[in-house]
């Protein structure tokens, strides 16, 4: 008798369908605040080479993503950026990135670097943007440097409302 009942359970939970249970924590990399449209101004605070840099420039951003993927559209370029966030900030109204990108130019290699900090404030946000573009030779020699530091100011156009 219990060989049978053994036998029986086994079938039981051999054909049994059960669904896993999958969980898990999320983490918020990008505060939903700056989901959304922005008209965004950028101004030009100082530079080693101001004739490199824009001295001001008013974009129309969207502005949405999804975990630590920011995806920024620019709508005034056309340009499509996804930057991964690595830092999260805990008050909920900080946005941080540094993003890198190299490229080759005849026989430079040239680096641009971008340090950006916004600062939600209900429907606006205000921040920095630092930006250095380095120049090397083919031996791998810095050759050129020049930084600008961008005050940047954002007006919500449309989206959901901040908490």
């Amino acid at each position: 008798m219990k060989k049978i009942l053994l036998l029986i359970s086994s079938f039981i939970f051999i054909s049994s369908n059960a669904a896993t249970l999958k969980g898990g924590i999320s983490e918020e990399y990008i505060p939903k605040g700056f989901y959304g449209s922005w008209g965004v101004i950028s101004k030009l605070q100082k530079s080693n080479n101001p004739t490199m840099f824009n001295f001001q420039s008013k974009d129309i951003w969207i502005l949405s993503g999804h975990s630590n993927v920011l995806v920024l559209q620019n709508l005034e370029s056309g340009a499509i950026s996804e930057i991964r966030i690595k830092e999260k900030t805990t008050d909920g109204k900080t946005l941080k990135f540094h993003r890198e990108k190299t490229s080759q130019n005849g026989n430079f290699k040239i680096i641009y670097k971008e340090i950006v900090q916004f600062k939600l404030l209900g429907n606006n946000f205000s921040g920095s943007d630092d930006f250095t573009v380095e120049k090397y030779n083919n031996k791998g020699v810095l050759i050129e440097k020049n930084e600008a530091n961008y005050r940047v100011e954002g007006v919500k156009i449309l989206g959901d409302k901040p908490h």
